[in-house]
Order: structure tokens, then C-alpha cells, then sequence
């Protein structure tokens, strides 16, 4: 039983923490050297500015828009981050440190709440988080990482903001409209490959055949695709590996 955390917007949120009056406004926050957008509010994602865009492209556009335009503080956001990691040490026995935003829990040993106290648990985190350091997030919970991941999508959009992949029929439901390039582990050239090959969705993937898949994406495919299918294997790595870039 896992869980994953992901915070929202998690620089924007940071800024706004210290600013409130950036609530409800477009907000965008720039790379190192001010070249680059690298978080984007919610408000200014509806003025389809791509994430990662020259802001110069967009200078004038998010000008009118009265969007309020910063530079990245990255030491700020590395505090907060720890502040949500130690909420998270403080309520559950096993962490995944995944990234500054996200984190994987192993929620086995709630597994007896059931499905329902599951989701009151992670609901009380979500507010305790919210409370004790004013970030935002969303909360996922499936059987396996992979499918977390998924329920996490479903938990932003969610007004608990938390939602469960638990059952044969939600998971089916889900798998079946989602494009295979939202699936954590597949871009965008990986999905071409399995495109060619008659996969588009989770669902195509979690009951294609382990030898096409083994073929087309290794054996790390093959972890996926029964990750899909409600089996784990991908276990929770209680310290997270060095990044590489």
C-alpha cells in the first residue's frame, strides 16, 4: 500500500506562503539566470504559457495579464521542502524522498482502516501539512508506486485532494482514457515506440502481452506494466538514490 504526496505548484506555493497577496493572481517563477519559466500558478497555466518557455516569449503576454514575474530561491524552497519531509517522518514509519515537491509512503501498516479510514488518514495529513507549513498538496493511494502516481493526477483535481486507486473498477475506468505518456516512467519518444506497436493507453499496456513489452521497453517496461496491474515492484527506497542531473 503506497502513497504519494505532491506538493502543488510548490514554488509558487512557497512564494505565496510569504506573500499572500500573490493568491489568485498569475504567478511565474524564473530560472537561475531569469531565462526560463520554471513554475507556473494555476491562473497563469490557463493563459496556455507552456512550462519551460523563454520568458521573453511571454514577457508582454504575462505583462497584461498583471501576473507578478520572480526569480527562483531555491534555498527558501529547499527549507519548506524539509519542513513537509519531517510532517511526513512524524506521521508515517517509511519515507521515499522521490524529489524537493514529492514523496512516496508506505502505508502498509494502515492497510487494516480499510478504504475508508485510508482516505480520512491522508486527508488529516494533507490538512496537518497545510496547517503547519501553508503548502498545498495532493495525495494518491494505490497498491502499487506506479498506480499512485496515477490516483495523485486524480487527487489534484479532486476537492479532498486526496483519492484512492484501491479497486479493479476505478483503476480499470481510469487506465482505460489515460494516454500512455502520462504513465510515470514512459516520455514522450518511449510512447511513440509503443504507439507503433498498437499501445496508446495504461490500460493497453497493463494487459499487453510481457514479451512485446519486454521487446519494446526492456524489463523495466515489464515492472511497469505489472505495476499497472495492481502487483508491486517497485519498493519503497527509504533513501533516495544521488540524482543525476
Amino acid at each position: 500500500m503506497f502513497a504519494l504526496v505532491d506538493c502543488n505548484c510548490f514554488y509558487v506555493s512557497c512564494e505565496r506562503v510569504f506573500d499572500p497577496s500573490l493568491e489568485g493572481k498569475p504567478v511565474v517563477v524564473l530560472s537561475n539566470n531569469d531565462g526560463c519559466i520554471v513554475a507556473r500558478s494555476p491562473e497563469t497555466k490557463a493563459l496556455n504559457i507552456p512550462m519551460g518557455a523563454p520568458y521573453h516569449k511571454y514577457k508582454t503576454e504575462l505583462s497584461r495579464a498583471g501576473a507578478a514575474v520572480l526569480s527562483s530561491n531555491y534555498e527558501l524552497y529547499g527549507d519548506i521542502s524539509h519542513r513537509i519531509y519531517q510532517v511526513l517522518y512524524d506521521s508515517v514509519p517509511d519515507v521515499e524522498i522521490y524529489s524537493i515537491d514529492e514523496c512516496f509512503l508506505d502505508l502498509s501498516g494502515f492497510a487494516h482502516l480499510g478504504t475508508d479510514g485510508l482516505m480520512e488518514f491522508c486527508i488529516e495529513l494533507r490538512a496537518k501539512i497545510l496547517q503547519w507549513t501553508g503548502i498545498p498538496t495532493g495525495i494518491g493511494i494505490a497498491s502499487t508506486k506506479t498506480l499512485s502516481k496515477i490516483a495523485n493526477k486524480v487527487a489534484k483535481k479532486s476537492t479532498s485532494g486526496v483519492a484512492e486507486l484501491l479497486t479493479d473498477d476505478l483503476r480499470g475506468r481510469l487506465l482505460h482514457n489515460l494516454p500512455i505518456e502520462d504513465i510515470w516512467g514512459i516520455n514522450k519518444r518511449l510512447g511513440i515506440r509503443l504507439r507503433s506497436h498498437g499501445i496508446s493507453t495504461a490500460s493497453q499496456l497493463r494487459d499487453a502481452e510481457e514479451s512485446l513489452v519486454k521487446q519494446v521497453m526492456g524489463v523495466v517496461g515489464v515492472r511497469i506494466m505489472y505495476e499497472l496491474r495492481g502487483l508491486s515492484c517497485l519498493p519503497l527506497e527509504a533513501i533516495a538514490p544521488p540524482q543525476k542531473t
